[in-house]
This record gives C-alpha cells, sequence and structure tokens, in this order.
C-alpha cells in the first residue's frame, strides 16, 4: 500500500505543476521476477523516479525508455526477457529469471485518469479492483477505472479470483489487454496505551504509511508519536471502528484493559486483535470480567496473546517488530515461518 500512497500522492503533485512524465506499469510476468503485476515507476523527464518494477537490476535502462517516451509522448510496450542466465544482459547481472512485458505511458490524459482511480482506490476502506485496459495496437486507447467490492454487481470467476487471492490478473479479452489489481483496503490500525512502547510501533506502521488511530491519555502521549498518527482520542471517546481494522491494546494496566475489552467486544470481527502480556495476565482478566458478566471466552479465541511472532523480540523497536509481523502474517493468510520451509510460490495465496 506505500507504494500506491507514494505513486498516488507524487503524480497529484506533479500533474498540478504540469511536469512531464511516465508511468512505467509492469503488466505481465512469467517465471520469476522480484515485483509482481501492478508494480510502478513514475519518472520525470528529469531524471528523478519513485517506486521500482524490479530489485534494482531494471530501473536504469528503464529511467532511460521512459525518458525517451515523455520525448516522443508515445506509450510504449517494453518486454525484458530474463530466463536466459545471461550475465551481460542490460549490462548487469539479474537476480530473476522470468518474462516482464511493462507498459510506459506519458500522456497526461491517461495519467490524470489513472490519478483519480488510484486516489478513490486508496482512500477505500474496504477491497476492490482497479482495472486498466488497453489496445496493444492502439496504444492511445487506454482507460482505468476502479471498482469496490460492495460497488460488483456481478462477479465472473476471474474477478472472483482476484479478490480472494489478493492478487493481480492480467489477460487479452476482445482483443484489448486487460490489468485487474486487487486493492487492499486502506490499512488502519488502533494502538491502545500511551506508554513508550507504543512510540516504537508507531513508528514503524509510519514506515508502511498505515492510518494509525492512538488512544489514551492525551497529554500523556510522545510529542513525535501525535505527528506520525491520523488521530489521537481519550479513552472515553467514541471510536469508529471497521471490520478491517486492526486493534492492538498495550495499556500496561489491568483494570484499563478490562475496561477496552468491556467496549471492543463487539468488535471480534476485525482483522487482527492483539493484546500485550502473558496469558497468565489474560485468564486473570477473564475470569475478572466474569465475575462482572461479561463472558469473553469467544473473543479470547480470535485474539492473539501474547501479541507477536515467536522471533526472541528484546526491547520496544524489536517487540514492535514482532508484532507488526504477525499483524501482515495474519492479514495475509500466512503462518509467520520461514520462506525456505514454504512449498507453494512466495506470492500464491
Amino acid at each position: 500500500m506505500k507504494d500506491w500512497i507514494q505513486i498516488s500522492n507524487r503524480l497529484e503533485e506533479l500533474l498540478s505543476e504540469n511536469v512531464e512524465m511516465a508511468l512505467a506499469t509492469v503488466v505481465h510476468v512469467e517465471g520469476s521476477a522480484y515485483r509482481r503485476p501492478g508494480a510502478r515507476m513514475l519518472v520525470t523527464g528529469d531524471g528523478n523516479w519513485w517506486g521500482a518494477i524490479s530489485g534494482g537490476c531494471l530501473e536504469g535502462d528503464m529511467l532511460k525508455k521512459a525518458q525517451m517516451a515523455i520525448m516522443t509522448q508515445k506509450i510504449k510496450l517494453v518486454t525484458y526477457d530474463t530466463r536466459e542466465d545471461d550475465p551481460f544482459q542490460l549490462g548487469v547481472g539479474l537476480g530473476c529469471q522470468g518474462l516482464i512485458d511493462i507498459v510506459i505511458n506519458p500522456i497526461r490524459s491517461h495519467l490524470e485518469a489513472f490519478s483519480k482511480a488510484l486516489k478513490q482506490a486508496i482512500s477505500s476502506h474496504e477491497p476492490g479492483i482497479l482495472l486498466s485496459e488497453w489496445d496493444e495496437n492502439q496504444l492511445d486507447q487506454y482507460s482505468f477505472s476502479y471498482v469496490r467490492n460492495s460497488e460488483l454487481s456481478s462477479i465472473d470467476a476471474d474477478k472472483q479470483a482476484v479478490l480472494e487471492n489478493k492478487m493481480a490478473l492480467y489477460q487479452l479479452r476482445e482483443g484489448k489487454s486487460q490489468l485487474w489489481e486487487y486493492v487492499p483496503p486502506m490499512p488502519r490500525i488502533w494502538i491502545f496505551g500511551h506508554q513508550f512502547d507504543a512510540l516504537a510501533l508507531i513508528q514503524q506502521l509510519n514506515l508502511l504509511a498505515w492510518e494509525i488511530h492512538w488512544v489514551g491519555n492525551v497529554p500523556k502521549m510522545n510529542v513525535i508519536g501525535k505527528k506520525l498518527v491520523h488521530q489521537v482520542y481519550d479513552w472515553e471517546s467514541e471510536w469508529e471502528i471497521l471490520a478491517e481494522d486492526c486493534l492492538v491494546m498495550m495499556t500496561h494496566d489491568f483494570d484499563r484493559d478490562a475496561f477496552l475489552m468491556k467496549r471492543l467486544m463487539s468488535y471480534v470481527k476485525v482483522a487482527y486483535w492483539g493484546i500485550l502480556g502473558p496469558q497468565k495476565r489474560m485468564d486473570k482478566l477473564e475470569n475478572q470480567l466474569k465475575k462482572e458478566g461479561f463472558d469473553i471466552s469467544s473473543v479470547r479465541a480470535f485474539l492473539s496473546n501474547p501479541v507477536g511472532l515467536d522471533i526472541g523480540a528484546e526491547g520496544p523497536e524489536e517487540i514492535a517488530i514482532s508484532i507488526l509481523a504477525e499483524i501482515i502474517a495474519q492479514k495475509n493468510n500466512r503462518n509467520g515461518q520461514a520462506l525456505k520451509y514454504r512449498k507453494l510460490p512466495i506470492h500464491v495465496v
């Protein structure tokens, strides 16, 4: 999501300044590649660029090709075939072995349409599909559109696969090329607690451009942390928590956790709910709430407690990485194991 946000913000800024530029988009991949369909690189005529289409091996050559497209104002379809083990191809040794198709588009009207569709996509709080469509024989006929999941009146098998597998799909239909991209909801997280370890988690999340909501004693919140979050709330504030949101309770206060559990029990269907502290503390919390007439047994089965992946984390920064890694793994339906033990391709859900 950070790549999408970075490209969107920069594209909007450059369009307002009438800067000449081109957008390179990976539309099709066969075999191994560092980036998948939908990866983008925004290039300006003076050689600045944002985003990436590979792990660094193609960007230099793509920069030159994009600048040429800007000069000619012609859309270009470029294919890199790295399946042969040729260390001299493109002048560098390539780490991946695959075929990669990339469209370079310098047409302002197309970039304006893409900017509009992309802004709709990243501001949505539900999943959707971004559709790019073009005729390879008439590349000037290029269109973009975005549809939220709830707005799809009919879903064919291919679109269903895009949504369920959270992927991008390239195909030819009726003489036109199409790229359907799954766009996840804007990642949102609620952090409950204003102690110093909350700041470490906020800083990690900010690197990913997540929308962060911070709940606690506002006067005691770190000043730097306040600048990095979307909004701050006091304990008694009203919270609008959505089904795709993530919750992390790190209050270091037993009574405060009991208070939060009572308020948050209706949100069991959130994407992730983690609570800092050992299981014995959670047992005590569950017994305390049961005495007060609150049964959290159904909620507890969903909770991540102790919070985070087992990586031997010590200190606020490592614990923050552990928590964030578990959140990403759960949102992507992964188990957090080492990739060397994975039997399926890395990008297959």
